[in-house]
C-alpha cells in the first residue's frame, strides 16, 4: 500500500460509511484499516454506524404494517380537504389579474396576422356566447310570460266566474302574509348592513 494512500485517509465520516457498504477498493480499505488502529474517534463512529444499519435491517425485516382496506382513499380525502381554503380571496384576484397581464402580453408578443386571427376567434366564441345567453333569457321571459297569462286565465275562470269568494279571501290572506314576511327580511337586512 502506498504511503499516499494511509495519509489520505483521515476523520472522514463518508469514507467510514463506505467502508461499511464495502465500496472501497482493497487499497483504500487497508488504509482505513490502519487508520482505525490509531483513531478511537473512528472506531467510535464505525461501531455507531454499524449498530445503526444492524437496527435498520431489522425495522425493515420486520413483518410490514397492516394497512386500513381504504388507506389510499383516506389519504386522498384528507389531501383534497387539506387543500381548500389555502389561498385568499385577495390571492386568487392577483392571480387572475397575472393571468389577464400575461393573455395581453402574449397577445402583444403575437404577429399582426396571428393577432388578428386571435382576436376574431375570440369575437366568435364571445358572440356564441352571448347568442346562447340571449337565447336562454329570451326562452326564460317567454315562460314566465306563458305562466302568467295561464295563471290570470285560470284564476280568473276559477275565483270571478264561480263567484267563490272564499278562494278569493284566501288568496289575500296568502298575499298579505307574504307581504309581511318581504318586509320583515327588507329590514332585517337593512339592520345587519
Amino acid at each position: 500500500m502506498s504511503f499516499e494512500v494511509v495519509q489520505q485517509i483521515s476523520c472522514d465520516e463518508n469514507l467510514i460509511a463506505a467502508y461499511i457498504d464495502g465500496e472501497l477498493e482493497a487499497e483504500q480499505r487497508l488504509g482505513v484499516d490502519q487508520h482505525l488502529d490509531d483513531c478511537d474517534r473512528c472506531r467510535e463512529e464505525l461501531r455507531v454506524h454499524r449498530m445503526f444499519v444492524c437496527e435498520l435491517d431489522a425495522v425493515l425485516t420486520q413483518s410490514e404494517v397492516a394497512m386500513p382496506t381504504d388507506f389510499s382513499r383516506r389519504v386522498a380525502a384528507r389531501a383534497t380537504s387539506d387543500l381548500r381554503g389555502i389561498r385568499s380571496a385577495s390571492e386568487n384576484k392577483k392571480a387572475l389579474a397575472f393571468c389577464v397581464v400575461l393573455a395581453l402580453a402574449a397577445l402583444a408578443l403575437l404577429s399582426d396576422t396571428s393577432r388578428m386571427a386571435a382576436i376574431r376567434t375570440t369575437r366568435g366564441l364571445l358572440r356564441t356566447i352571448v347568442g346562447t345567453v340571449s337565447v336562454l333569457l329570451s326562452a326564460f321571459y317567454d315562460m314566465v310570460a306563458s305562466v302568467t297569462v295561464i295563471s290570470r286565465v285560470l284564476s280568473r275562470k276559477v275565483i270571478v266566474e264561480s263567484n267563490s269568494r272564499g278562494l278569493l279571501l284566501v288568496l289575500f290572506a296568502l298575499a298579505i302574509l307574504l307581504l309581511s314576511r318581504m318586509i320583515v327580511r327588507y329590514h332585517r337586512a337593512g339592520a345587519t348592513e
